[in-house]
């Protein structure tokens, strides 16, 4: 074999197993698919009609509590548009599902019932700023989640449904964005009531926290990027050594 040949050949085996590498991930479901009286689903398809009908839970009760409770005019007005938007969401997440035969629950999770009492025990600026933030966050963790499911998803009726919800949770988090009381805590990710909390005063954010732990999952884009770069110094480094000396000018 000659170099020229020997040294594509090394590059293609690095490319090839490159996507294998620790905490490289594959944009794509490769979970068990199922049949439904309206086509295949995966795991991914029924994650989000359960994601939506729980959000649903408890932001069509926290956007109707947010017409009393809120000092914020604003803060009022995009409590009442989640509920609308919400209360259109569940009656179609609900008749998919229905019509899917994938189950969903009936009450909101820990979190979002941790969320929920924090609001409830607040009012006025305070409330808004709870208001604001939580949801945020909430949306914020969803919206990741609707766009691959919509990109790769092989179900029809899920991919419209993920499309409306692509569009809604947007405009969710341009309308809590517009109220100007999103901080930190609504652009990290979300996590029970009570976590950032200790004595009534904030002394320390575990969302921050949180959000600048390096995670387990394995190597950075940066480091994946540089072991792409080392391959192919390698491969042209092969080349060289390999080439006969004929080659030479």
């Amino acid at each position: 074999m000659s170099a020229k040949r020997f040294a594509a050949a090394l590059l293609a085996l690095h490319l090839l197993f490159l996507p294998a590498l620790p905490g490289v991930a594959l944009a794509q479901d490769t979970g068990p698919v199922e049949q439904t009286p309206l086509g295949p689903i995966t795991a991914s398809d029924k994650e989000l009609l359960v994601k939506v009908r729980l959000a649903g839970l408890w932001e069509m009760p926290m956007g109707e509590e947010a017409q009393t409770r809120a000092a914020s005019t604003r803060v009022k007005e995009v409590g009442a548009q989640l509920m609308s938007d919400h209360q259109f969401l569940d009656e179609r997440v609900v008749r998919l599902a229905a019509q899917m035969g994938v189950p969903l629950p009936d009450e909101a999770n820990a979190d979002q019932q941790s969320w929920m009492a924090e609001m409830r025990a607040r009012t006025g600026t305070a409330f808004d700023e709870s208001f604001a933030n939580r949801l945020r966050a909430a949306h914020g963790s969803i919206f990741p989640v609707v766009g691959t499911v919509r990109s790769n998803t092989r179900n029809e009726a899920i991919r419209q449904f993920a499309q409306i919800c692509n569009q809604i949770v947007l405009k969710h988090m341009t309308l809590l964005e517009s109220t100007n009381m999103v901080g930190e805590m609504g652009l990290a990710k979300p996590v029970a009531a009570g976590a950032a909390l200790q004595g009534g005063a904030v002394s320390v954010d575990p969302l921050r926290t949180a959000a600048q732990v390096p995670s387990d999952d394995g190597p950075s884009p940066l480091v994946v990027l540089l072991m792409c770069l080392a391959g192919a110094v390698v491969t042209i480094g092969i080349l060289r050594v390999l080439r006969p000396s004929g080659d030479v000018k």
